[in-house]
């Protein structure tokens, strides 16, 4: 039997199928190799297989897919502090944005990028310059264009990049040649036509042989054009290159018409027409002939076509008519269908209002009789919390009833606290994932101040705003607390992480220390581990517990976004 692919072997099967054009084939693959590397070792292959989907997304055309995931990549990339990486993700989105022409984004991540490398990582920023010429020199700011191609043709001399040297020397001489310097484009396109030579490159040697012989007939040197447009169109169709074959055909024809031969100029002229698909195949010229033959004949069938003429034009007249009998039912139906879903859209519309009333009702009943509670409850609460401190400042020669009080007083806190956090869920404007997030971030920020543990956070930068079931809010919220008292009670240790991600249809939150760790198969029910696992498959999620002496304590919770949301 056929061993899986790895998650490895995945992810280069799907850059391969990016760089070869195969888009459908390359994200299944690099989909499923994103569902296989979900280890905290597998950071580089997940940050990779999202940057080439986004990839992918902008060459089809998936704009809002493709920034998605290279965001996704980002984030990896910043947390395994990967500068390089950062820098070519942030490079593909200035490249996405300026094939939108949108070019002031796309400039403002270009320098993002480099700014990122700063003077390391030189090929990096020679792509980067280069893909700001290109910006340029659509805007039409030659100027600018002529700079950021230099820059990058210095760095891509330095590394001995020839393939791009003759890419950035072919950009120049583009520029130059819009500014009306052909001499200095005619050196730059000999220097690439060189290079190109040399690393067998017959794609672009037959590219620049055209460009060359462009030039020429701008400059009015004919005779070179044609030569180098006769070499452009030699190689070009030796290596089936259509559309360099079809623009030289058009350069070796306009170089004949100014050398003033004529008869090679229309020759090459129609093999230019006829290779953009315009000239006139035999098959239709014998449809043409045809034609002309029909036309002949017309006299001859006149008296024939005025005898049908009547009868034509009597059934035209009841085609007519029956067509707008036709017409006139086809729109009656239409109405009638569009006013039966209307109606039936109004009594929906009515009765999604009517229950919402409902439920707004009872919601703000619900919050009411808890204020009231809480009112109550944390008044008496209170005053017990209060009674509980004179006692034990005044129980010193009896440390019994000191410990009993004070007991008491925690007792009573707690309760506050727990109070105050179902008030704070009850509100229907506080559950909702960015204000979740936003409250484990305060919470967990105030209890470990306390301990002398450093709390550090990685959310998403953007967190959807959507409302999610009050049940869930708080089990999770509960997870959390019970999370930190174990960690400032058992763990020993200085930091805290936490770490939240959407991914794959569901919430992700870790919560690791580096403490001391646990034998987490002898886990007792006391330090409340089973209650937290309890609590997340009532709502229809997953914890995890990973730890073990010395190497600190890692709760990982999953919830399915479609049971998260409140509909």
């Amino acid at each position: 039997m056929a061993q899986s692919p790895s998650a490895a072997q995945l992810l280069q099967q799907g850059i391969s199928d990016f760089e070869s054009g195969k888009y459908e084939h390359g994200l299944t693959v690099l989909t499923h190799c994103i569902a296989l590397a979900q280890t905290p070792s597998d950071g580089i292959i997940l940050q990779k297989a999202y940057n080439n989907l986004g990839n992918i997304y902008s060459q089809t055309g998936k704009s809002e897919l493709a920034l998605r995931h290279y965001l996704l990549s980002l984030s990896i990339a910043k947390k395994r502090n990967d500068i390089p990486g950062m820098a070519k993700i942030n490079k593909n989105i200035g490249a996405m944005y300026s094939e939108q022409k949108d070019f002031t984004v796309a400039l403002a991540y270009y320098k993002k990028a480099m700014d990122l490398i700063g003077k390391d990582h030189k090929p990096i920023k020679a792509d980067c310059l280069n893909n700001m010429g290109v910006v340029y020199e659509q805007q039409e700011k030659y100027t600018e264009a002529l700079k950021a191609y230099s820059e990058a043709l210095s760095i891509y001399k330095l590394v001995e990049d020839k393939p791009r040297i003759a890419m950035s020397l072919n950009n120049l001489a583009i520029v130059r040649k819009y500014l009306g310097k052909y001499e200095e484009a005619v050196q730059d396109y000999l220097q690439a036509l060189s290079i190109s030579e040399k690393t067998d490159d017959r794609f672009m040697v037959a590219a620049t042989q055209n460009n060359l012989g462009n030039v020429y007939i701008l400059i009015g040197d004919y005779q070179k054009s044609l030569q180098y447009c006769l070499l452009a169109y030699k190689t070009a169709e030796a290596i089936k290159a259509a559309e360099i074959a079809v623009e030289s055909l058009d350069g070796i024809a306009t170089a004949y018409e100014k050398l003033r031969n004529y008869p090679n100029a229309i020759a090459y002229r129609k093999k230019y027409e006829a290779a953009k698909g315009d000239f006139i195949n035999s098959e239709r010229s014998s449809q043409l002939a045809e034609m002309q033959v029909k036309y002949d004949t017309l006299d001859k069938e006149a008296k024939i076509r005025s005898l049908r003429q009547q009868s034509k034009i009597d059934a035209l007249k009841i085609q007519k008519r029956n067509r707008l009998i036709i017409l006139i039912l086809a729109f009656l139906m239409i109405f009638i269908v569009i006013l039966f879903f209307w109606r039936k859209n109004q009594q929906l519309k009515n009765v999604v209002a009517r229950d919402k009333a409902i439920r707004d009702t009872e919601e703000q009943e619900r919050i009411r009789m808890a204020r009231d509670i809480h009112d109550d409850l944390g008044s008496g609460l209170s005053k017990v919390n209060f009674l509980s401190e004179i006692i034990l400042q005044k129980s010193a020669q009896n440390p019994e009833i000191g410990q009993h009080a004070k007991s008491v007083q925690e007792t009573a806190a707690k309760m506050i606290g727990n109070m105050r956090d179902l008030i704070w869920a009850l509100n229907p404007d506080n559950t909702t994932l960015n204000n979740l997030l936003a409250r484990i971030r305060e919470y967990a920020t105030d209890y470990l101040e306390d301990y002398q543990i450093k709390p550090h956070y990685s959310f998403p930068e953007a967190i959807p705003t959507d409302p999610i079931a009050k049940e869930i809010h708080r089990g999770i919220f509960m997870v959390v607390k019970e999370s930190l008292n174990n960690i400032s009670k058992y763990s020993g240790a200085s930091n805290a992480y936490f770490n939240a991600i959407i991914d794959r249809g569901c919430l992700f939150i870790s919560i690791k220390d580096d403490g001391d760790g646990f034998d987490v198969a002898g886990v007792t029910a006391g330090n409340g581990l089973p209650n937290m696992k309890k609590r997340l498959e009532s709502v229809s999620g997953f914890i995890e517990i990973t730890s073990g002496p010395g190497i600190g304590t890692e709760i990982s919770l999953r919830i399915p976004m479609q049971q998260l949301l409140r509909n």
